[in-house]
């Protein structure tokens, strides 16, 4: 994704083209901001070297050829906060990864997913508006899309997904007005 600097200082931008516009703190290249001329998505980028795995039995992690660098992240970030093992090792029933949000309205969203551990009898989707989680759905483990409905305009929420005990991460999104 190119920058284009026509919503800052022109001066403090890697460059200035015709591109997609970014948020400023894309573009401005002054000390501590962005260096970058060019700012890639993660969403889009894959890893396509041979795929490798460590650890033993129920702590194995395998990142595969093809495999996106956002669902990377997530498995990354999972291992983090809950360790390698249950929940995050692929050899058990791990949390879902490549959590990821489209079509969001001022009423409703579609949330995919992939990386489901086929141990898993399903995934359910919750959301929540910083009052208390909801469970929109419990899903069969083929089924890697869901869309949440009824919610309301303008307003924060939190999604995440869960199998057996194994919570993904969640995600943050905003209806539209």
């Amino acid at each position: 994704m190119a920058c284009n600097c026509t919503k800052c200082n022109a001066n403090n931008c890697g460059c200035n083209d015709s591109a997609l516009t970014n948020p400023c703190t894309y573009t401005d290249c002054s000390v501590g901001s962005e260096r970058c001329e060019d700012v890639q998505c993660s969403e889009c980028v894959s890893y396509c070297g041979t795929s490798f795995q460590i650890g033993s039995t129920n702590e194995k992690i395998k990142i595969e050829t093809g495999e996106r660098l956002d669902s990377i992240i997530q498995k990354f970030a999972l291992m983090l906060s809950q360790g390698v093992g249950t929940c995050t090792a692929d050899d058990v029933d791990h949390a879902p990864y490549n959590l990821y949000a489209t079509s969001i309205t001022d009423s409703t969203v579609t949330i995919n997913w992939n990386g489901v551990s086929t141990l898993s009898g399903g995934t359910n989707v919750y959301y929540d508006d910083g009052t208390v989680p909801i469970l929109a759905a419990s899903t069969a483990l083929s089924v890697q899309t869901y869309t949440i409905t009824n919610l309301i305009p303008n307003t924060d929420y939190t999604i995440y997904l869960q199998s057996g005990a194994c919570k993904s991460v969640e995600i943050l999104i905003t209806t539209l007005l």
